[in-house]
């Protein structure tokens, strides 16, 4: 998937390699808005997240792959940064563990996920079409 990424500007870098919580909007297939906080990365201008494989932030970005997010500055909830764009599915077992095992370190600083270790997992990169920042 080739897209013309929209840069984050980097005034706000440090809200994304912090760890951070990112709200994750996606459509569900009625139609309706879910949104999630999730644990995420940002790598080479994309930010990426991760879910196991059948759980509903899965089936929903297969059915439809724009999402948006937004990251709050937790010491000022008026500086943020908000994201719309098209997400790639980076379906490979091997990827999606290694990802939660990054996120697990980033987040908990546990290097191995305490989740099950045979849950299939996936990697989502969010190609930035859309930012704006305050």
């Amino acid at each position: 998937m080739t897209h013309t990424l929209e840069p984050i500007p980097v005034t706000h870098h440090d809200l994304l390699n912090a760890a951070n919580i990112m709200s994750l909007a996606t459509v569900l297939k009625n139609g309706t808005p879910q949104v999630t906080p999730v644990w995420f990365s940002f790598e080479d201008g994309f930010i990426c997240f991760n879910t196991a494989v059948g759980r509903l932030k899965d089936r929903a970005i297969r059915a439809n792959p724009y999402v948006a997010i937004t990251i709050v500055d937790p010491q000022n909830m008026y500086r943020y940064i908000a994201v719309r764009g098209p997400v790639e599915i980076i379906d490979d077992r091997a990827i999606g563990r290694q990802h939660i095992n990054e996120l697990s370190a980033k987040y908990t600083g546990d290097e191995i996920y305490s989740g099950p270790a045979d849950e299939p997992r996936v990697k989502f990169r969010l190609a930035p079409e859309f930012v704006q920042v305050w």
